[in-house]
């Protein structure tokens, strides 16, 4: 590759992270010490070895995308490089993304297709060991995530990089023009941004990108929804006939103090309301047991997944504590809650998923991760926004009511929602089309 001409990071930057590694070592093993995976976490975010690299490919191309939404967003635009005869390193940050690319690429990974590793950390001895293993093509960013010295070091190896789906909400956008000129050099750095709107794209040139490492295309998210695997579609057959005669809705991807609006919202339903059943489906796997005794602290009868435990006629929640069947809930309801958007912090996560099946979403007002995917729903009546307010459980259960008569008399306007995500799809071949024209221009 050829080495081109690139802009380090201010020295603080870089004395920084050579002086927090350590420390950030000693938070990994705190917050990873009780899982199966931290012996290889430790290993792949210092650089000290990894799995094998993709071969029998034209190229590996490293993707990284944080967590588990990322990963989904990305799928499809990795499948379609996949297609095209490239391999795949794929890092995460989260262990549910690092989860999740085990799941979504078994395949792929018992070829040797595709790898996978934790992240990183954006060290410049690690992020030279990295890249030296690795030996990518091309770097994609998916969404949000930018580090300085790899920036740097990609570009200094002669290595494109590309910021995928990219988006950048007030308060990272803030954070960012906080630090300036660690700002400018990834700026400086990075090959092409392709940004989810214009407003987007604005913010990421107020920070230093150029007209010429700028363009704007519709959101991946659109595009996000994977095939349902088997198990799924058993699932959803298996629970059919169980779910035939009931009112279901599904509260998915929930944080902490979303599970209390829930529950508080389908205890008042259901004093007048003897068919309906919440599905309750945490974000996170640690936060399981601590959800489980909010259900049962409800009153409300619970079965819980995770236990094999079934459904039957007295069940009022049903706990959906495993991984990886979040899209055979959204078959089986009836109307849909986007959890991460009723908490500050977490952004909201993707409503294209039960929107690709027709149902009817709620969401709360914290949406600026997916706030141009609810705008639009909203403007088709397929989505409804609730204000954050301290009886902000007491509006989800007025809005849950109507939208459960909408859905029984046929006038609910879901099925606009799946018309639009089908109209959405061409999303995927041009953000994957710009993709290949960075890489085409850079490796020239």
């Amino acid at each position: 590759m050829t080495v081109q001409i690139a802009t380090p990071p201010p020295m603080y930057y870089q004395v920084a992270i050579k002086a927090l590694t350590p420390l950030y070592r000693l938070l990994v093993q705190k917050k990873s010490k009780n899982l199966p995976t931290l012996s290889r976490e430790l290993d792949e975010r210092f650089g000290v070895r990894y799995q094998p690299r993709p071969t029998g490919c034209r190229g590996v191309i490293w993707c990284h995308a944080v967590s588990l939404g990322e990963l989904n967003t990305a799928y499809p635009l990795l499948k379609k490089l996949i297609e095209l005869g490239f391999g795949l390193w794929i890092s995460s940050t989260t262990q549910t993304g690092f989860a999740q690319a085990q799941k979504l690429f078994a395949d792929e990974l018992a070829s040797g297709l595709v790898s996978h590793s934790f992240v990183p950390v954006d060290n410049q001895a690690v992020i030279e060991r990295f890249l030296a293993y690795v030996l990518p093509v091309m770097v994609l960013f998916i969404e949000t995530e930018l580090w300085a010295n790899t920036l740097y070091l990609s570009k200094k190896h002669g290595i494109p990089t590309v910021m995928v789906n990219a988006r950048l909400s007030e308060k990272s956008y803030q954070g960012y023009h906080k630090f300036a000129k660690v700002s400018a050099s990834m700026m400086a750095n990075i090959s092409h941004i392709i940004a989810q709107d214009e407003a987007f794209a604005q913010k990421f040139a107020k920070l230093g990108a150029t007209a010429n490492q700028l363009s704007v295309a519709d959101s991946l998210k659109w595009v996000s929804l994977t095939k349902p695997s088997q198990t799924n579609q058993s699932l959803v057959e298996a629970f059919k006939p169980i779910l035939a005669n009931r009112t279901v809705w599904v509260m998915a991807s929930t944080h902490d103090g979303e599970e209390s609006i829930a529950l508080n919202a389908h205890a008042k339903l259901c004093q007048s309301r003897d068919d309906l059943l919440l599905i309750l489906v945490p974000r996170h796997p640690e936060r399981f047991e601590a959800v489980y005794q909010l259900c049962q602290d409800s009153g409300l009868i619970v079965a819980r997944r995770s236990l094999g435990q079934m459904i039957d006629k007295s069940t009022q929640v049903y706990l959906a504590d495993t991984m990886g069947e979040l899209l055979a809930w959204y078959q089986l309801c009836d109307v849909a809650v986007v959890g991460g958007s009723f908490v500050p912090k977490i952004g909201g996560h993707n409503p294209i998923e039960p929107a690709s099946f027709g149902k009817p979403i709620i969401m709360g007002q914290y949406d600026e991760n997916c706030h141009q995917l609810v705008e639009a729903l909203s403007d088709i009546g397929a989505l409804d926004s609730l204000p954050d307010t301290p009886d902000v459980w007491d509006s989800l259960s007025k809005t849950l009511a109507k939208r459960f008569d909408a859905v029984k008399s046929g006038t609910d306007k879901g099925g606009l929602a799946k018309d639009l995500v089908t109209a959405k799809q061409s999303a995927l071949q041009t953000q994957l089309t710009k993709i290949l024209a960075v890489l085409a221009k850079e490796l020239a």
